[in-house]
Parts: C-alpha cells; structure tokens; sequence
C-alpha cells in the first residue's frame, strides 16, 4: 500500500496533460450512499453503520472526495453487554485511469486515497467474571470517548447503469496511524476503519450515486 501512495502523484501528473480541452468532460458532483453497510449487518447483527459520500469531478479525472457515516453497536453475551455510538469522516481525492469513451463518457476507473478519522463513545455496562472458587463477580466500564486517525489507499470502478445513476465499488488497504490507548478496553469496531484488534485492514465498499452536472 505504501508503494501505492508514493504513485498517486505520479497518477496526478500523468492526468494533469490530459484535462485541457476535452469536449467529454463536464465538471459534476456525484452524491452516493453505501450499501454494504447493509450485508456487514446481516454478517454481524449487532453493528449498524451508515454511510454517505460525495465526490466532486472540478477538472478532468480529477475527484476531491468526502466521506461520513455513524456507528451503532450493541452486543450482548452471557458474560458482557458492549455499546458504542460515534461517527467517522474521510476526505481524499480519486485520480481515473481510464481514457474517456465517447459511448460510456462517465464511467472511471479510480486510483484513491483518503484520510481517515473516527470518533466514538463506548461503554461495557455489565461484565461478569467466573471463578469457580470465589463465584461470579460482577463490573463495568463507564463511558469512556475513543478517537482514530488512518490512511487509505485503493482502487475503484463506477458505472453509469441508468440516466446519471451509478454503481460502483471500491477495494482500499488502510494502515492505522494513531488511536486512543486505553488498558481498560478495546473498541470492538472503529467507524469507517473495521474491527480492533490490527493496525492494517482490507475493505470492500459497495455503492449507488447519482450524477448532477454543474454546468
């Protein structure tokens, strides 16, 4: 991922030659909504996220994008109950690699990075702890706020399928750059980022937009 970000200027470069005078492009802006927040809630009932996105074409392949949604979990096992609810934004910028086709004039293939930041509250409001000699001890963890800041980079594809409506995806490798250090507790999942537990994580986003051309 590493030698990946140090190509993404290259990419600029590369795109910058082409942006004059191309009778194809037209500045736009493409709100979008995530939707594999949907199946990670059928894999893992107890994580609800939600998420939003917009990227804004101002030259020729050349996207500045943004990011957000809120976080919701609530797990509950014999031993433990653990919430958390916070919210999570990312800004970047997508760079396309694919020439403009005169039939499909819309549809990218992307090159993305993103900074990413996470914020959140979380709590463990009932733990018991079992020993067979002393007998089962009841605690909790009070509210207590948890923060992350990542990079990520990946690839992408959107597509146009009806009149400016879109489908895309987007694969992206993110490295933690830093996180609230707590010894009491772990958050369980990170917003925008995924499950605790590694500095690194592999994603899959899925997504629909709409295209609104600007001039």
């Amino acid at each position: 991922m590493l030698k990946f970000l140090f190509l993404i200027p290259f990419l600029v470069i590369s795109q910058a030659g082409l942006a004059e005078n191309d009778t194809l492009f037209t500045p736009s802006v493409r709100p979008g909504l995530d939707v594999s927040g949907l199946a990670r809630h059928l894999l893992e009932p107890e994580v609800v996220t939600g998420e939003v996105s917009l990227d804004v074409e101002w030259r020729k392949s050349h996207f500045v994008t943004i990011e957000g949604g809120l976080l919701q979990v609530d797990m509950e096992q014999e031993t433990h109950r653990y919430q958390a609810s916070g919210y999570f934004l990312r800004v970047g910028a997508d760079f396309n690699m694919l020439e403009r086709n005169p039939e499909n004039p819309h549809d990218v293939v992307l090159a993305s990075i993103r900074y990413g930041y996470s914020k959140a509250e979380h709590e463990a409001p009932f733990i018991v702890i079992s020993d067979p000699y002393w007998g089962d001890y009841e605690t909790a963890v009070p509210k207590e706020n948890f923060q992350a800041h990542w990079l990520e980079a990946g690839i992408g594809l959107k597509t146009e399928i009806w009149h400016n409506i879109f489908l895309g995806w987007s694969l992206r490798g993110k490295i933690m750059l830093t996180s609230t250090d707590d010894p009491e507790m772990d958050p369980y999942f990170i917003g925008g980022f995924g499950k605790s537990g590694s500095n690194t994580r592999l994603s899959l986003l899925y997504s629909i937009m709409y295209r609104i051309p600007i001039r």
